[in-house]
């Protein structure tokens, strides 16, 4: 089957979204999506704004989906090298300086553009020649700029878009919203007063959820809605075979447990979202709890931690062992190595991961020892290969969606589509993780890994860019995930590194 009209585009992002949220469901086998086999369903979404972004670029393209076969054995990026430093330094200068490309290819979705690229000017990032508190406050405000109305967030009703010039959203890009608007506030960036100050913006956001259209069958939120009136699209959510996507409402969970916290007074109006049977009576978020709790206890995800910390938050009394059981699970399944640097047999990539940190409170050593070690196993690639590298998920350069694991079972370095097949193409180098790495860390490499993605990518005005290729092809698109961990990021390096 092949697709080569522009009005073709819509039908080709919905075959491939229903083909995702139909094999993915198949693999759960049971009424919740849970994310400790991969959290795929929310994608889909993105593979829908991606083709309406192409429709203003492109006029023919040709898809052939991909026909239902066995397990593909994932493909690994590891290369076995000489041992690198096992301990980055801190204080050292920074040294990388990657020469600019005056042409490269810019990817929207399977639309790749050449466009030339003018000299300029030094980002801030590498005129600052070092980190500080001014530094980061300039990262958070480029971040912000992507969540101001008309860009990240319809001027309307107030609801985010999951990309810029993608009017769609589902729980997970709502909880990446409300966390960016406390983070905001909380850097200084906008004050709880105003039009567009957080009680504004938080008090949208919970009326919406008190109201919103919920599935007259399940009783549960929709997947996907519309940003400009905060309707459900019917068109991509009546796709879905699961009663609910467990994975998007742990996620939100964790921001509106945060938002709890951030203002007392919405306590009890959340309260009355999340908890059936008070005074809205929504969704039985409650009956979800056995099957995270049965699951806490086998699971190596970090999906499963972060995910699963938001359930806990709201079901302490069943559930407040769970993240710390997976914790245990992740550091006793046994080891596998990468250029000199354990990880432990488990499902490993950035951005859960990052979102743990900076995202939960109180974090654990054993959270903070599995993020260093994934730290080093890049900067080991690194100082092994002199290849940059910042794995996480993403839009890529073609239309899928990318899957990129530091470690998965026990392979390392294995980038996937989501198909949960086998992606070969040159990994991300992610903007959002790069950052995330020099909040916590502040080291050398993480440095000049973002100074070599600032010359590679364009002054950002509305926002970060989602990354660059490991040949240094642009993903120049902006997004919510992106622009919302590196908000967090930056609030992380302000509290803790003043």
């Amino acid at each position: 089957m092949k697709f080569s009209s522009i009005g073709n585009i819509k039908l080709h992002a919905l075959i491939v979204a229903k083909r995702l949220k139909a094999s993915f469901d198949n693999k759960i086998g049971s009424k919740i999506s849970l994310p400790n086999r991969l959290k795929l369903s929310l994608k889909a979404k993105s593979v829908l704004s991606v083709a309406i972004v192409v429709v203003l670029l492109v006029s023919v393209f040709a898809f052939i989906p991909k026909q239902d076969s066995k397990p593909v054995e994932p493909i690994s990026t590891d290369s076995p090298t000489p041992s690198p430093t096992a301990v980055p330094q801190n204080n050292s200068k920074p040294t990388s300086k990657p020469t600019p490309i005056p042409n490269v290819l810019t990817g929207i979705g399977n639309a790749i553009i050449q466009v030339f690229t003018p000299p300029k000017e030094p980002g801030f990032i590498e005129t600052s020649k070092g980190m500080n508190s001014t530094i980061w406050r300039q990262v958070a405000e480029t971040a912000w700029q992507y969540f101001q109305p008309g860009i990240g967030v319809d001027e309307n009703t107030g609801l985010p878009n999951s990309g810029s010039g993608s009017p769609y959203f589902t729980d997970w890009d709502l909880g990446v919203y409300i966390q960016a608007v406390m983070d905001a506030n909380a850097t200084g960036l906008i004050g709880y007063n105003g039009t567009w100050g957080s009680s504004a913006r938080l008090e949208k956001i919970v009326n919406w959820l008190e109201t919103r259209e919920l599935n007259a069958t399940t009783h549960y939120p929709y997947w996907f809605y519309q940003s400009s009136n905060g309707s459900d699209y019917h068109e991509m959510s009546d796709l879905s075979t699961a009663i609910v996507d467990g994975a998007d409402i742990g996620r939100l969970l964790v921001a509106l447990n945060n938002l709890r916290i951030f203002n007392a007074s919405l306590a009890p109006r959340i309260n009355n979202i999340v908890l059936y049977g008070q005074l809205y009576n929504r969704s039985d978020y409650q009956a979800l709890v056995p099957s995270v709790l049965a699951d806490s206890k086998i699971s190596t995800s970090i999906y499963s931690y972060y995910v699963y910390s938001g359930f806990a938050s709201f079901w302490p009394a069943q559930l407040s062992t769970a993240p710390n059981m997976i914790l245990n699970n992740i550091l006793t399944a046994g080891n596998v190595t990468t250029n000199n640097v354990t990880l432990p047999i488990s499902s490993i990539l950035g951005d859960p991961l990052l979102c743990s940190v900076f995202d939960l409170s109180n974090n654990s050593s054993k959270l903070m020892y599995l993020m260093h070690q994934v730290y080093l196993a890049h900067e080991a690639y690194y100082n092994a290969t002199g290849v940059y590298r910042a794995f996480s998920e993403g839009a890529s350069l073609d239309y899928h969606w990318t899957y990129e694991w530091v470690v998965l079972g026990n392979r390392t370095w294995v980038v996937l589509d989501e198909n949960y097949q086998p992606f070969g193409i040159s990994p991300i180098i992610y903007t959002k993780v790069a950052i995330g790495f020099l909040a916590i860390y502040n080291t050398s490499y993480a440095y000049n890994m973002n100074v070599h993605l600032e010359k590679a990518l364009p002054t950002p005005l509305n926002g970060f860019s989602e990354g660059v290729n490991e040949e240094n092809l642009q993903l120049a698109s902006t997004g919510s995930n992106t622009n919302g961990l590196i908000l967090s990021a930056a609030k992380y390096a302000l509290q803790n590194n003043p």
